[in-house]
């Protein structure tokens, strides 16, 4: 059996895509490191992703313990963290509580919301000439809107509620310093507030919405308190209009370079479904998660003891010769690019990814209805896991 792969940090810096596939040309999991420079096995094939994203001796328990780490407060962190500090039947009972607001039925409810939302946005660049800011014409403000519809909160509250969600956003970056943690806990705060301010609503007047929902659910006899309500509508806005945003912004910046691909999707809105998978493989948002051994892990010849982490690639996962032909192409006929793990797997699956899909399906098709290949004119670059911000782009005509 080969060894595994020894990460080069150097030439990480300079061409991070490049040596991760380096790396996994080599072995299907490399020797590298975390931020502190403490040796962390980097996890690069498609099989071994799955493999430990699904394996219970692992969990995402790891981004509480940064948080904590890196000065947020308690409350603040378990506020943004609902799912992923909570394991076993813990885990389970949580997660069944919000499966049927995320079931295939519930999420098929709000895609007439979502195309209507679309249409709105695309209309309005169509006005400016097909020339936008693209985040903050269209990719911004679309997934509050869904998510007011799904919690029943007030569309006015739209732009407050994407405020506090991109500050909040922060608290899952490396690095935070005194200041974005202030920024964190601040907007963490108002949060609370607002969705108290309508949990004690809802307990008054209920309604067809989540919130009445959490409120009413029971598993195993228990009910949520108003803590565990107010932090899972923290978690579900924060992470609905974060990931979804940048998610949509990165669909564009997939189609750019490739006008014949959204040509084609134009004339055969049946390519749209197969076309989002392609986008999600292609261009994840997120290139990595990390998982924290809760017992001994071992997988092959890797080794993992309790209290010790590794890390996900989804970056190389998804670009998997084995599994992947042409990995790098953008094939929006690819028959197998829902196979991706962008979601990520097992007990800790996204469970909004098929709101996600819908989000991202409507917004491909009011946009591919009215207007040509889109092209860049500027785009600020970000790394980690935020996809470029101030991305302007020109729409062409159909």
């Amino acid at each position: 059996m080969r060894s595994p792969a020894t990460f080069d940090p150097s030439t990480y810096l300079d061409d991070p895509d490049a040596e991760l596939r380096r790396c996994a040309a080599e072995h299907w999991y490399a020797d590298g490191m975390d931020l502190a420079g403490n040796s962390m096995p980097w996890v690069l094939d498609h099989h071994g992703v799955h493999t430990v994203l699904r394996d219970r001796r692992l969990t995402p328990r790891s981004f509480v313990d940064d948080m904590l780490a890196s000065g947020l407060s308690e409350r603040t962190t378990y506020q943004l963290t609902p799912l992923f500090r909570r394991d076993g039947d813990e885990h389970r009972r949580h997660r069944a509580l919000l499966a049927s607001a995320f079931s295939p039925r519930s999420v098929e409810r709000l895609r007439p919301t979502a195309a209507a939302v679309a249409a709105r946005l695309a209309d309005e660049i169509v006005a400016a000439d097909g020339r936008c800011r693209f985040v903050e014409a269209f990719a911004g403000p679309l997934p509050p809107e869904v998510f007011a519809v799904l919690f029943g909160l007030p569309i006015e509250d739209r732009t407050r509620v994407a405020s506090w969600a991109a500050a909040v956003t922060q608290a899952f970056l490396p690095g935070m310093s005194p200041e974005i943690v202030a920024s964190i806990e601040s907007a963490a705060s108002e949060l609370r507030a607002y969705c108290d301010e309508l949990i004690a609503v809802r307990r008054r007047e209920p309604a067809d919405d989540l919130i009445t929902g959490l409120i009413e659910a029971e598993v195993d006899g228990e009910r949520l308190d108003d803590v565990d309500i107010n932090d899972t509508m923290s978690g579900f806005i924060f992470a609905g209009a974060e990931t979804t945003r940048r998610q949509i912004t990165a669909m564009m910046l997939a189609f750019a370079p490739c006008p014949d691909a959204w040509r084609r999707v134009a004339g055969d809105v049946s390519r749209i479904p197969g076309a989002v998978e392609e986008v999600l493989r292609h261009r994840p948002i997120v290139p990595a998660l990390t998982r924290v051994a809760v017992e001994p892990f071992s997988h092959e010849d890797l080794e993992v003891p309790v209290g010790d982490r590794l890390l996900a690639s989804f970056t190389t996962a998804n670009h998997d010769p084995a599994v992947f032909t042409h990995p790098d192409d953008f094939d929006i006929d690819r028959s197998n690019a829902g196979d991706h793990v962008t979601f990520g797997w097992g007990p800790h699956f996204c469970l909004g990814a098929g709101l996600a899909r819908v989000e991202l399906q409507e917004s491909l098709r009011a946009l591919t209805e009215r207007f040509g290949p889109p092209e860049i004119v500027d785009v600020a670059a970000t790394t980690g896991m935020v996809a470029p911000d101030e991305v302007e782009l020109i729409f062409g005509r159909r």
